[in-house]
């Protein structure tokens, strides 16, 4: 057994530490399953919140929002991603939800390269001209900020990651003591 996934005894240990009924825990972890199930569906999450708050601050719009959505497996263009885009508003990336879960990735990467030659890229230059045009190219502009993007996230899985991860469950438990005595709690 992993000993990351929690189970009973966890269950228990958890209640006891924090001076809460186990029932109670076992609700909030029924809870949290339910939630985190979607986390999955979160590709490339780190640029995508990171490019929403730039543009939303770009635009002056705080609802600007990119979403991933998987297209109907009825769908004629299931061999390739794509993406929709109303200017200040959103922009949705749509792909074929069968796709490998690295592919999907790049696929994800290269849609948001072209979210970022039209926002990102889109600044008036010093003669009056918008670096975008519809007739700028977008290729291979766009695979070359998906290159970064992936280039980025595994520096941060195989480099960075590691750093973040506890070595013991228990040591999991310990730290959110500690924070809670910290508190006064």
């Amino acid at each position: 057994m992993d000993q990351f996934t929690v189970d009973d005894k966890k269950i228990a240990y958890i209640s006891q530490q924090f001076g809460v009924d186990e029932k109670t825990v076992k609700n909030i972890h029924t809870f949290f399953d339910s939630v985190i199930t979607n986390v999955k569906y979160q590709y490339l999450a780190h640029i995508i919140r990171t490019m929403e708050a730039h543009i939303r601050e770009r635009t002056n719009n705080p609802m600007f929002q990119i979403n991933c959505t998987p297209l109907a497996s009825s769908s004629k263009v299931l061999h390739i991603g794509c993406a929709q885009y109303f200017p200040g508003k959103f922009f949705t990336i749509f792909f074929n939800p069968r796709m490998d879960e690295k592919q999907l990735r790049v696929c994800l990467a290269h849609e948001l390269g072209h979210l970022f030659i039209i926002e990102m890229l889109n600044e008036v230059q010093p003669n009056g001209q918008k670096t975008y045009t519809p007739e700028f190219p977008t290729e291979p502009i766009s695979s070359i900020f998906g290159v970064f993007t992936i280039l980025d996230k595994n520096h941060f899985y195989q480099e960075n990651g590691k750093s973040f991860n506890h070595g013991l469950w228990e040591d999991i438990i310990k730290d959110f003591v500690l924070l809670q005595d910290k508190a006064g709690n």
